[in-house]
């Protein structure tokens, strides 16, 4: 497997017509999020204003891995980070009728909103209202600087407004432990296990895991970027690629997924039984305790030691969701994951970092912006959402019907949805199991399907 070598100039050219955040995180702590729909009529100034966007704005990968290196030499701040996606509808306004020939994954070309037999999302009258419209495109701008980021959204916001509708605007803000790692309002650390495609993201996996060969590893990381690009099909041969792109809104119930956590009765292990790590990241399939060195970033495992699910339930959410394992013959497991670059959503009086009490916790308005890149929407999100956390039966054994939808993010609006009942162990480690329900404590407020396009591709407009 081959793995980019920022130092090697031979791939100058497929860097520089990739847009950033694709095969690493943008890393920015603050986010905007621009959904719009151009304005019949408009169409040439649509084209205009995106191919400035692309010429002056756009973060090209190869920026994005400058100015990651100028920040860790000498902790140079980089420029507002851009990025900008779009839809099938938003294609065909640009004057490409024929995107439904050119794209082959059925779920982009359907759209999210066409795919809740698939995804068992709600309908989308319960949408926000925004999200449930009409989408021709979006746009993520990012910062470490919450007003450099805002100077910028405004400039760009006032000139898409004589040729754009604008759906709705989403902001995005990093939360931290006192450790520097990113939670999720839970307040569990989230994005850990990621696929790497930087040789020296590698290098560091190796450190931080103390691993002498990556073939006697528990976990290897390492991923072809054919996981996450396909081929521009407007650019073919031209060396310029893309990425699908999912975004979805997901809110979070704070306080009464904290309150669930603690009628359990079974400690700090409730909530690591649900989540799979604890709160600082240590994996529960490893230890029965949070507090392992490097928990925040700690990757090296896999579940061949706890078949019975003992110290990790199988409907732990990442055991769900990446379960390390291929359960079917021909069937690669990590063929299904996805690059994962999701945000928090929300302002919360009192910050995690302060151990609320549950009086102070929210009951909505908070959540996570989650956003993944993959090469097939459907074998990638669709199949995780779908034969992964809302099926009941996954994975399946030791018996299939004792495992559960994920408690997370399974949420299946079926006529007859499977019950939320969940068989915790005993005792760490025991084969012997408890009955619990746990309810379902986020709910899906809209989100859809796009492409992140070739800069060429943009700047040719």
């Amino acid at each position: 497997m081959r793995l980019i070598d920022q130092r090697d100039f031979a791939q100058n050219d497929f860097l520089k017509k990739l847009q950033g955040n694709i095969l690493k995180g943008h890393g920015r702590d603050h986010t905007t999020h621009v959904f719009m729909h151009f304005r019949v009529g408009y169409e040439q100034d649509a084209r205009d204003w995106i191919k400035t966007l692309a010429a002056e704005n756009l973060t090209s990968f190869r920026q994005q891995l400058k100015e990651r290196d100028l920040f860790k030499k000498h902790k140079t701040p980089g420029n507002v980070f851009c990025s900008f996606y779009l839809t099938p509808g938003g294609y065909k306004y640009l004057g490409f009728g024929d995107v439904e020939d050119r794209f082959e994954d059925a779920a982009f070309n359907a759209g999210m909103k066409n795919r809740l037999d698939i995804n068992q999302d709600p309908d989308p009258q319960q949408w926000e209202e925004g999200l449930a419209g009409d989408i021709h495109a979006m746009l993520l701008i990012a910062d470490d600087d919450a007003l450099k980021m805002g100077k910028l959204a405004k400039e760009l916001l006032v000139k898409l407004e004589f040729f754009a509708e604008i759906n709705t605007v989403e902001y995005g803000s990093a939360i931290r432990n006192a450790n520097g790692d990113g939670l999720e309002h839970f307040g569990y650390v989230d994005g850990i296990s990621q696929p790497l495609f930087l040789k020296d993201e590698v290098d560091d996996y190796v450190a931080d895991h103390g691993i002498t060969d990556l073939g006697t590893a528990h976990f290897d990381p390492t991923a072809d970027t054919d996981l996450v690009l396909i081929e521009d099909p407007y650019e073919a041969g031209n060396n310029s690629f893309g990425s699908f792109f999912v975004f979805r809104k997901l809110e979070q119930n704070v306080k009464e997924f904290k309150e669930a956590e603690k009628n359990l009765g079974l400690g700090d292990l409730g909530g690591a039984y649900i989540v799979g790590r604890f709160e600082d990241g240590s994996p529960v399939v490893l230890t029965d305790e949070e507090g392992m060195i490097n928990s925040g970033g700690y990757n090296n495992f896999d579940y061949s030691s706890d078949p019975s699910g003992g110290k990790c339930p199988h409907f732990a959410h990442v055991r769900k969701t990446n379960p390390r394992h291929d359960f079917f013959n021909g069937d690669d497991h990590k063929s299904h994951i996805m690059a994962r670059r999701g945000i928090p959503f929300g302002h919360r009086n009192v910050n995690t970092a302060l151990d609320p009490i549950h009086a102070q916790m929210p009951t909505g308005g908070v959540g996570l912006l989650f956003m993944s890149y993959q090469r097939s929407i459907e074998n990638q999100f669709e199949f995780i959402q779908n034969a992964w956390s809302n099926n009941a039966s996954f994975p399946p054994i030791p018996k299939p019907d004792d495992t559960g939808v994920d408690i997370i993010i399974g949420h299946p609006h079926v006529t007859n949805p499977p019950p939320r009942n969940y068989n915790f162990p005993s005792d760490y480690g025991a084969d012997t199991r408890t009955p619990l329900t746990v309810e379902q404590f986020v709910t899906m407020k809209g989100g859809e399907y796009f492409f992140a396009p070739s800069i060429p591709f943009l700047e040719n407009l």
